[in-house]
């Protein structure tokens, strides 16, 4: 178990906390917006924190849609945006490969198109998406006679509505080969959708397919790892302990601020509850106690000044 507390930020605390930081990381889904819209005060809480002069950043793990598409989507709901303030993961693996690996191969990809996007963008030379089509059935023959590019130096696993057995035999094939790259834009086991029965796997559903067939263990860019931190830090020069990760999930988001020696804020509009906090505090795995953020509010409203204090839900 572990001492931690999990603050609840409030009243002039929160002045306080955002007059400490000089820069603030967002997790989206779930904080900024939901599947109804924008959620209640996002855009007024960015527009003051600029105007504080504090930099912001947006961190997702969603591979499916390129920078630009995410800045058309925050314009959507009226959130102004730079295209450098977004870092999504298929972004994210781009630019790892490129600036901070030198990769200079093909990459096999697994992925939709943002991922072809951002590949593209930074000049990276890639194979693979979009459907691989089969005879169906049981086809030793096809299968044995896929073609493979010799050029392919890295696989990249994202989500791909594209995922086939033609696909995992190519991908397996060659990480078969010690000098290919493995690498995946993360493990998310689901989608956070929760209004209807049906269950949507995540990437890290794809991943695991990967991993099992090639024997190997992919590199992750995305939440909760470093890489994806460390891409924003080489561009923009982040100060860890005047920085702040604002994120709905706890094994995501909160781990991935904790593990990068940031400040932690819970917002209750997404995935995590203060009951999951508590079963953190209360559990005896490392893991799970370095799920346990700094601070929690009720929303990104919250941050709002002036304060508004019957957003605030009482922690018990």
């Amino acid at each position: 178990m572990t001492d931690k507390v999990c603050e609840f930020l409030k009243g002039d605390e929160v002045k306080k906390f955002v007059d400490s930081m000089e820069t603030f990381i967002f997790d989206c889904d779930g904080v900024l917006w939901n599947g109804i819209g924008v959620i209640d005060g996002a855009v007024e809480v960015l527009h003051e924190l600029r105007k504080l002069g504090k930099r912001v950043f947006f961190v997702t793990n969603n591979s499916s849609k390129s920078r630009e598409d995410y800045a058309k989507k925050f314009e959507n709901f009226g959130i102004k945006v730079s295209k450098d303030e977004i870092y999504g993961t298929s972004y994210a693996v781009a630019y790892y490969l490129k600036e901070i690996l030198k990769f200079d191969k093909k990459v096999f990809t697994i992925g939709t198109t943002g991922m072809i996007q951002e590949l593209d963008e930074l000049g990276i030379p890639h194979t693979g998406s979009g459907p691989d089509l089969s005879t169906g059935g049981y086809n030793i023959k096809e299968w044995t006679n896929l073609p493979l590019d010799p050029e392919v130096g890295a696989v990249v696993c994202g989500f791909d509505e594209h995922f086939s057995y033609h696909k995992l035999i190519k991908a397996a094939s060659y990480l078969a080969k010690d000098t290919c790259l493995f690498i995946a834009t993360n493990c998310d086991d689901r989608f956070p959708f929760n209004s209807t029965d049906i269950v949507i796997p995540g990437t890290g559903c794809l991943v695991i397919s990967v991993e099992a067939a090639a024997r190997r263990k992919a590199k992750v860019v995305g939440k909760p790892e470093r890489i994806m931190f460390d891409c924003i830090n080489s561009r923009h020069n982040i100060d860890p302990s005047k920085a702040c990760m604002i994120g709905d999930r706890l094994n995501t988001d909160i781990l991935f601020g904790n593990n990068c020696g940031l400040k932690t804020i819970l917002v209750l509009t997404g995935i995590s509850s203060l009951e999951d906090v508590k079963l953190c505090q209360d559990s005896n795995d490392a893991h799970n106690r370095d799920c346990i953020p700094d601070f929690y509010i009720s929303s990104i409203d919250a941050l709002r000044l002036p304060l508004n204090p019957s957003k605030y839900v009482k922690y018990q």
